[in-house]
């Protein structure tokens, strides 16, 4: 009998460590570890933007968000331009931590850009005051944190009205997808 009760305590220790643990490894990341970890990502991705190259943001980003600012990053640097843009609110709304183990930071944040020459700094363009509520989802990569991914929770706000080639500003933001042409009939081909 005293066997079986050792048991069960046991059991139930050992249970009790089970969930402990699990709670634990769901919030592995502190509220304000995730804050300071969304406000790096601005902090280099403005420096990423400023001199041109998106590897400044390595290790902060995962795979996807990567490509994206590579694409990003490189269109206007292909231009012969770079962004320059300063934070000038930053707010975290709340932090949600959904069941797959990611860490949700959502956020409002104010900027102001402005594109410029690279080489002579001159600016270039329409300057910008952008108005954002920010969703960015931070997830595990080997063995720290990463932005796996950031979207807009609402429409964002754009100050400018023009970009300099031919597409609204709402789709260099990724707010707006760009018109796609329309698909040849069955059996003819585009010409270009």
């Amino acid at each position: 009998m005293n066997a079986l009760r050792f048991l069960r305590s046991r059991a139930a220790l050992f249970l009790a460590f089970a969930l402990v643990l699990a709670a634990t490894a769901c919030r592995d990341l502190s509220d304000d570890r995730a804050e300071a970890l969304v406000k790096r990502y601005d902090e280099k991705l403005i420096e990423a933007y400023r001199l041109g190259d998106e590897r400044i943001v390595d290790g902060l980003v995962g795979d996807e968000e990567g490509k994206k600012l590579t694409g990003l990053i490189g269109v206007k640097t292909d231009m012969g331009i770079n962004l320059d843009s300063v934070l000038t609110q930053f707010r975290v709304t709340g932090i949600a931590r959904p069941r797959n183990g990611n860490v949700e930071v959502l956020t409002e944040e104010r900027w102001h850009y402005r594109d410029r020459r690279i080489g002579s700094g001159e600016t270039v363009g329409q300057e910008s005051d952008d108005h954002y509520f920010m969703r960015y989802t931070l997830t595990r990569k080997n063995d720290s944190w990463a932005v796996a991914r950031v979207a807009f929770e609402q429409p964002p706000t754009i100050g400018r009205t023009t970009a300099l080639v031919q597409a609204s500003p709402k789709v260099f933001h990724g707010s707006l997808a760009p018109p796609r042409e329309p698909a040849p009939a069955p059996g003819k081909r585009k010409t270009p």
